[in-house]
């Protein structure tokens, strides 16, 4: 691995904790640059249900990170590191804010030593429904599937395992860089301390239900029949928000479920990435629970920061 020779503060933290806000509000006023670590917000037109920036916000601000490739196109995490590169060479202040930890493990402890089990896939894989698990098993994994018993093919749990084995944990299909060997200096990196921040499980659960109900209010039906045109990668198609509204706009399901389940699985998204970033990341947590403002709460962070010092960044 080698160090970059740049820096930049992390504020990280599940969906729907506020993390946006904070890097929003400290970016504005100390004229500080923001990439985003938010694996959907790089879709381009998937905009109200991975609550990206709005339009206003990123005049304001200069963010990174987003609106990179078409929601038909399959992105790897290769992919994402190269488009946010030349930010860290642009010699401004640099917030790195978002929810998935596989982005922010590689830019703070290097890629080509990721550990062969691609927890982000797993848990993907996991989330889809069994008729969509099939497909696409059949069409990414089709050597392993084409060996299947019928009773295999309808156990989820055998389908993901052929497809994590076809990937090859972290193969070109899923990291963009095929052949890696992962060495076992992961665990032997000294982890920098980033900054989190942290809420007690029954008020992130009804910020999680309110930016549902919003994200229905601005128009996320309208925006989806926008996409459900297109050949939309897997990714995309499964996007939490998006597979239920696609469902409705289907009559597959009704509004009041659509929203219900898009709420059981962003408090599942929110529990996978708690679990990622205490396992995997050194995290001093902030709850938000102790601040009035958002001004207050912008301070503590700024002093966590202070505290603990601007974090290198690794390009391999």
């Amino acid at each position: 691995m080698a160090n970059s020779g740049h820096h930049a503060h992390f504020l990280v933290g599940p969906t729907a904790s506020g993390k946006s806000a904070v890097a929003h509000y400290i970016a504005e006023r100390e004229g500080r640059l923001i990439v985003s670590a938010d694996s959907m917000n790089l879709y381009r037109g998937m905009n109200i249900g991975t609550a990206k920036p709005s339009a206003n916000d990123r005049e304001d601000v200069d963010y990174i990170g987003i609106d990179l490739v078409e929601p038909i196109e399959k992105f790897s995490v290769s992919n994402y590191l190269d488009a946010v590169k030349p930010a860290f060479a642009s010699n401004r202040e640099i917030i790195v804010s978002g929810g998935t930890g596989l982005y922010v493990k590689c830019l703070t402890e290097g890629f080509d030593d990721v550990p062969p089990e691609n927890i982000e896939l797993r848990a993907e894989l996991e989330s889809l429904k069994m008729d969509a698990l099939g497909s696409r098993a059949k069409e990414e994994a089709s050597e392993f599937y084409d060996r299947l018993t019928p009773d295999d093919r309808q156990n989820p749990r055998r389908l993901i395992r052929i497809l994590e084995k076809s990937s090859g944990g972290w193969s070109a299909s899923t990291t963009g860089r095929k052949g890696l060997h992962p060495s076992s200096s992961w665990n032997s990196v000294q982890k920098p301390t980033l900054v989190g921040l942290h809420m007690e499980r029954e008020v992130l659960h009804k910020r999680i239900a309110q930016r549902v109900e919003r994200m229905y209010a601005s128009g996320l039906l309208d925006e989806a029949e926008g996409l459900i045109k297109l050949e939309l990668s897997s990714t995309a198609l499964q996007a939490i928000g998006y597979a239920e509204a696609f469902a409705v706009l289907k009559n597959e399901m009704g509004v009041d479920e659509a929203k219900e389940r898009t709420i059981i699985r962003t408090r599942q998204l929110a529990k996978r990435q708690l679990t990622w970033f205490r396992n995997q990341l050194n995290v001093e947590w902030i709850d938000i629970s102790e601040f009035s403002t958002l001004e207050d709460l912008a301070k503590a962070v700024l002093k966590a920061w202070k505290k603990n010092g601007a974090t290198p960044i690794v390009f391999d």
